[in-house]
This record gives structure tokens, C-alpha cells and sequence, in this order.
């Protein structure tokens, strides 16, 4: 009889043991399920914000490199709002156009006068982005803003020091 009860209570170690790892491998693979959902999350939202930031951050250091008085104006390009920069080099006057065309922050530098023959797809693309505007408060305050298409929106104000 002895030799029954001690075959039975080895079993019931095993049995117990087997549940115990069975648990640990289960709580294992959900604690990693998490992680990795965590890890796709913050890559999504860090995409998301490269995209609506990098697109202003751009913007705003083209106008510091090129504020001068009168340099930095809005117009439209074949009826799409731009913004742009001037400036004067070799003797002659070049025009860089920033602007927001199909999808895309796209840029473009011409010799000054030469924007009415350019079409906006001439532009090179810099971002994508689903939708940037850039308006002019007054006479020293541009208005940059961005929203991607996950709908986080980025908006800041940039005064010109001239």
C-alpha cells in the first residue's frame, strides 16, 4: 500500500510541475504579445510625428536661412498658395517655391520670373504629407501648419526677423 500512495503522490508532482511551467510559458508568451503590440504602437506614433514635424521643422529653417527684408513673401504657383524665397546670387535673383502639391511638401528653385511657365509637379518632394498650408498672420508672422494622414496636426507660428 505504500508503494501505491507514493507512485500516485509522484504523479500529482508531476502533474503539478507540468501546470506550473504551463502557466509560465502562457504568462511568458502574453507578457511578449504585449511588448511587441507596445513596440508596433510607439514606432506607428513616431512615424506619424517624423512626418507632421519634419515637415514644419523644414519650412521654418528655409525661412531662417533666407530672411532678409522683403525675401520671404506668399504667392501662387499655377494656383496653388506658395511660399517664397528669395535670393541674390552671381548677379542674378533666384526664387526658391515651397508648396503643397498631390500629397507632398515639394520644393522648387528657379531663376526669378521663370515661375509662370513652371507646372507644380516640377517640384522636388521633400515629405508626404497629407495636408500643409502656409498663410501669412501680418506682415511678420507666418502660420505653418501640418496633419498627416493619421490626423495629428502640427501648427506653429514663425515671425520674420526683418
Amino acid at each position: 500500500m505504500n508503494k501505491s500512495l507514493a507512485d500516485g503522490s509522484h504523479m500529482i508532482d508531476i502533474l503539478f510541475t507540468l501546470a506550473l511551467f504551463c502557466v509560465f510559458a502562457a504568462s511568458s508568451l502574453m507578457v511578449v504579445l504585449i511588448g511587441a503590440h507596445v513596440y508596433q504602437s510607439t514606432v506607428e506614433s513616431q512615424e506619424q510625428n517624423f512626418v507632421t514635424c519634419t515637415s514644419v521643422s523644414y519650412v521654418t529653417s528655409k525661412i531662417r536661412q533666407h530672411d532678409a527684408s522683403g525675401a520671404v513673401y506668399m504667392d501662387t504657383l499655377d494656383g496653388v498658395d506658395a511660399l517664397v524665397l528669395e535670393q541674390y546670387e552671381l548677379g542674378r535673383t533666384f526664387q526658391t517655391w515651397i508648396y503643397h502639391h498631390d500629397g507632398a511638401l515639394r520644393e522648387l528653385m528657379t531663376e526669378s520670373g521663370n515661375a509662370g511657365s513652371v507646372h507644380p509637379d516640377a517640384g522636388q518632394s521633400i515629405v508626404e504629407v497629407e495636408e500643409f498650408s502656409i498663410s501669412a498672420v501680418n506682415a511678420n508672422l507666418l502660420r505653418l501648419s501640418a496633419r498627416n494622414d493619421a490626423g495629428k496636426s502640427v501648427e506653429i507660428m514663425v515671425s520674420l526677423r526683418t
